[in-house]
């Protein structure tokens, strides 16, 4: 039987790659670039740990081995926020850490691999089949009272924090925004509707994921307030972020530290 051999150097690799991709922060999503920083640090605490009990152990290498393949899908994360699930994340990890220790089950590895290859699809799906909605007039169409400000609810968000989410209520339909945000249609939504208060508006929308409502056409006394051709350009706006911040992460996290993993796992599982 094959003796592990515990080498110093593992502990090197996990080091730099945790400290090098910190640089590609305008290159990255915000999301993905918090979610790295957060794993950089988580793994400079366990390599200097590791290092003051003088030995690489056991479980710092089964950490480095769970922290490379966490790195090398990170930008995903991209990818499954669009579904709206960061939870997608964990089946994904679970799933590579059984079948590393249950080696005789590799189908479980061609599971993972599935699953990063259909997500992009679905994501490209989701986008496309908006967008034919938006330009073929497949929209739902209502009409009502616009409110003299934007309504919230709160709900439990973190670890023990709470976040609160703003949206417009038109007819009964909630039309979602980012408050903080200085895009056209979130400021729109959060802001501007607001100075034609108590006016009937006839709004155009559509639902993403058959859930979310998407404001599409919004016109109030026979003036456009808000047009197909805004929310057309938003999603190809949109779309085009999230497919730059996807590939930039594949060139510059994935395929490097898909490498880095081959040879680290060489260093640290090489014979005896």
């Amino acid at each position: 039987m094959t003796k592990m051999k515990e080498n110093p150097l593992f502990l090197l690799a996990l080091f730099l790659a945790s400290i090098v991709p910190l640089f590609f922060k305008k290159w990255l999503g915000a999301e993905v670039w918090m979610m790295l920083a957060v794993i950089a640090a988580l793994t400079v605490m366990f390599s200097l740990f590791a290092l003051l009990k003088q030995q690489a152990t056991s479980h710092i290498i089964a950490f480095g081995r769970v922290f490379f393949f966490g790195m090398i899908i990170l930008p995903y994360m991209v990818i499954f926020k669009e579904f709206s699930s960061w939870s997608l994340l964990i089946p994904l990890l679970a799933c590579y850490i059984f079948a590393d220790l249950h080696r005789h089950l590799k189908w479980l590895y061609v599971l993972v691999a599935m699953a990063l290859l259909v997500a992009p699809m679905v994501v490209y799906v989701k986008y496309d089949t908006a967008k034919q909605a938006i330009i073929h007039h497949s929209t739902q169409t209502l009409s009502g009272s616009i409110p003299k400000s934007k309504s919230s609810f709160t709900k439990p968000c973190g670890k023990g924090g709470r976040c609160t989410f703003y949206f417009l209520d038109l007819a009964g339909v909630k039309f979602q925004c980012d408050l903080h945000s200085k895009k056209t249609m979130d400021t729109f939504i959060c802001q501007d509707i607001y100075q034609h208060a108590g006016k009937i508006a006839t709004a155009q929308y559509i639902f993403e994921n058959q859930k979310k409502a998407r404001l599409v056409s919004l016109r109030v006394d026979n003036q456009t307030l808000w047009s197909p051709e805004q929310t057309l350009a938003w999603y190809q706006h949109r779309e085009r972020t999230v497919w730059r911040e996807f590939g930039v992460g594949l060139l510059l996290i994935s395929l490097p530290f898909a490498l880095l993993f081959l040879w680290a796992r060489r260093l640290a599982f090489q014979a005896a």
